[in-house]
């Protein structure tokens, strides 16, 4: 009898979370023969326990990941690996909030471009924080799984 995962909600995934398993899997992407799959949805999360590094591939992947702000600051979250550089919007990058002036990413559109001033007003991200640069840990995934959030993009 096979033993059900920890199940986590993608709104539900802390930085702990991450301590413990570097990757996270979608279970609706990787799970479909499994017994308890009934019990997931599409925000359905578990632990990778598999072989690492995990790449673009796998299925819908989070991967540890550190972000260093435009101020030297550095701050933990988790991306999606992609396959093409600048992919932005297939990386998802997220950090984990534990300054209150500092907003969680979230699940914007990131292009570069954008100037500081629109993007500030926009994301309410202070402009001392950008550019961010990110990147996976060592030895966790391959495929393109680093970055540079120059500004934010949203519909007004």
């Amino acid at each position: 009898m096979e033993i059900k995962p920890e199940l986590k909600q993608f709104g539900d995934l802390r930085s702990a979370d991450f301590d413990r398993y570097p990757v996270w899997i979608a279970c609706h992407t990787g799970d479909f023969g499994e017994p308890w799959f009934d019990e997931t949805d599409e925000e359905t999360f578990r632990p990778w326990t598999s072989a690492l590094p995990v790449g673009p591939s796998d299925g819908m992947l989070f991967v540890r990941a550190i972000f260093v702000l435009r101020d030297g600051s550095h701050h933990e979250g988790f991306l999606t690996p992609a396959f093409k550089v600048g992919d932005l919007g297939a990386m998802q990058p997220q950090i984990f909030n534990r300054r209150p002036e500092i907003q969680i990413l979230g699940w914007y559109v990131w292009v570069p471009a954008i100037s500081e001033r629109a993007s500030t007003r926009r994301s309410g991200m202070p402009r001392c924080y950008l550019p961010i640069q990110f990147s996976a840990v060592p030895g966790v995934a391959s495929g393109v799984v680093s970055g540079r959030v120059e500004g934010f993009y949203c519909k007004s």
